[in-house]
């Protein structure tokens, strides 16, 4: 399975954020996703953005064109691999690919000491990537 961690553009413009949600839950109510969507905090490049986490298919059909992800340089895949190992990849809006290794969960302190790291409230948890 693939999953996609994404910020939205103009993620700190209130109403922005809420015709976004409206959008996801639309197509939610409809029965159209095939995942729910979660809330993630994160940091890239050191700066702190609201992120979401959201199944690859669902992504590409109701997010990736539906103009609010345009400004994005980038969105971090997420794909199951053996031994319960998660593997990120950075794709580009330019079609380029960076592999970043394997996305393992931290303590805060180690997260938070970094550039790049992704909180799941949900869970409770920090993430970064790790060379494997």
């Amino acid at each position: 399975m693939e999953y996609v961690i994404f910020a939205i553009d103009n993620d700190t413009d209130l109403h922005t954020n809420a015709k976004f949600l409206r959008h996801i839950d639309q197509q939610r109510a409809m029965q159209k996703l095939n995942s729910n969507m979660k809330l993630a905090i994160g940091c890239y490049k050191g700066k702190l953005e609201r992120s979401y986490v959201l199944r690859k298919d669902d992504f590409e059909e109701f997010v990736l064109e539906s103009g609010y992800v345009d400004q994005q340089e980038s969105f971090l895949i997420l794909r199951d691999g053996y031994y319960g190992v998660v593997y990120a990849t950075l794709e580009y809006q330019s079609g380029d690919k960076q592999f970043l290794g394997a996305m393992v969960q931290v303590d805060p302190d180690e997260a938070m000491a970094g550039e790049a790291w992704t909180y799941r409230p949900d869970m409770d948890a920090y993430f970064v990537t790790q060379d494997v």
